[in-house]
């Protein structure tokens, strides 16, 4: 995962003046690492030469991509996203808005991971934002939420890893 995120980080900008279009291009640095940077619309795959995957976009179907045990806040609208696949365990981020208090999605969230066998790690309210964190050290599982009210309802921060 190291060698695409630092790659990755090389290629962002350029990849990211290419949004809007549908294309593929291949980065190498000077030490023969390469990447490649697919564009479709707002989202973006890349790939290193190692199979290793970082998805980000916007608001993309989510099918399949979120753990199980995560499932998307019902009426949630995704904002963006970011997914990771590499050989030692996956992770991702999703931002997303739900009419839901803060306190609801919270609640949702936890009663999740605690289904899953998590144990919680954090929980804070601060300021207006709700945050959660819940681990399991037996399946390397941990999932933190960050959910802030607002007049309109709650934006949401899901975030995840699971190591192999």
């Amino acid at each position: 995962m190291r060698t695409v995120v630092g790659v990755s980080m090389i290629v962002a900008a350029a990849a990211l003046a290419g949004c809007g279009k549908h294309d593929t291009k291949t980065y190498t640095d000077n030490n023969g690492n390469s990447v490649a940077v697919s564009n479709s619309g707002d989202h973006m795959t890349m790939t290193g030469s190692n199979g290793e995957k970082v998805e980000v976009g916007g608001n993309q179907d989510l099918s399949g991509k979120l753990p199980a045990y995560l499932p998307m806040y019902p009426g949630g609208q995704v904002k963006s996203s970011v997914f990771g696949n590499a050989k030692d365990g996956n992770s991702g981020m999703v931002m997303f808005h739900t009419k839901a208090a803060a306190a609801d999605v919270i609640a949702f969230y936890k009663g999740k991971a605690m289904a899953a066998g998590m144990s919680d790690a954090m929980d804070m309210n601060s300021g207006g934002t709700i945050l959660y964190a819940g681990n399991n050290d037996k399946t390397n599982q941990t999932v933190q939420v960050a959910a802030t009210g607002s007049s309109d309802g709650t934006d949401v921060q899901l975030t995840w890893s699971s190591k192999k």
